[in-house]
């Protein structure tokens, strides 16, 4: 993507949510919680899927947390920890990130669209096989990040650290990496075509491609 930054909706919540915690919000015999907002303690599920919607998590430590082929829909995480959680195979619309801390959480295999993460520790996460549309990711350290086989529509990466991350099988058509910083991440070369990189990480994919490159 090129030009001004695609437009990307907005979680829809209510102007006012009343406050709860986790254990009062949540129902666990249908793994919903809807319209409020949870600030601090621990999420727990017993690792079936769940459906949060119109939801705000503030400092909320999901660490851990098991709910594959979930349900997130208008949801912002603010200053939560969802290290090492799973929500693989899961559908997530217009969902926040913001300075999150999300070290090895999985969203393999799942559904994106108007999502953003802004100021994020996403290292090691995973996104192998996901479908992704109107995303952005911006000023995070997402380092070993994988995105195997995914298919990315309108997905915009501005200032992350992606050394060492993995784009194996992705075409990166259209996708701009000149605001990223690494040193090494893999690609298949016959899917960087139309990808936008700086002279020197043109270079840099040269050299991990085999080319000498004389100076």
């Amino acid at each position: 993507m090129t030009g001004k930054t695609m437009k990307i909706q907005q979680p829809k919540l209510g102007k006012v949510l009343p406050e709860a915690s986790w254990e009062e919000a949540f129902d666990p015999e249908d793994g919903a919680l809807h319209a409020v907002c949870v600030d601090g303690g621990r999420a727990i599920a017993d690792g079936g899927r769940v459906r949060l919607d119109g939801a705000e998590f503030r400092k909320v430590d999901f660490r851990g947390f098991e709910a594959p082929g979930s349900e997130l829909l208008d949801v912002i995480f603010d200053g939560c920890d969802l290290s090492n959680a799973d929500f693989s195979r899961s559908s997530l619309h217009r969902c926040e990130f913001r300075r999150m801390k999300l070290t090895g959480a999985i969203f393999s295999e799942s559904s994106l669209r108007d999502v953003r993460f802004d100021g994020c520790a996403g290292r090691y996460i995973s996104f192998n096989f996901s479908k992704m549309q109107r995303v952005r990711f911006d000023d995070g350290e997402m380092e070993s990040a994988d995105f195997v086989g995914c298919e990315l529509k309108g997905v915009e990466f501005g200032r992350n650290r992606l050394d060492d991350a993995s784009f194996l099988d992705t075409d990166l058509t259209g996708i701009d990496l000149t605001q990223a910083e690494y040193a090494n991440i893999t690609v298949s070369p016959q899917l960087l075509a139309g990808c936008r990189v700086t002279r020197d990480q043109a270079i840099g994919f040269a050299r991990t491609f085999g080319l000498e490159i004389e100076e």
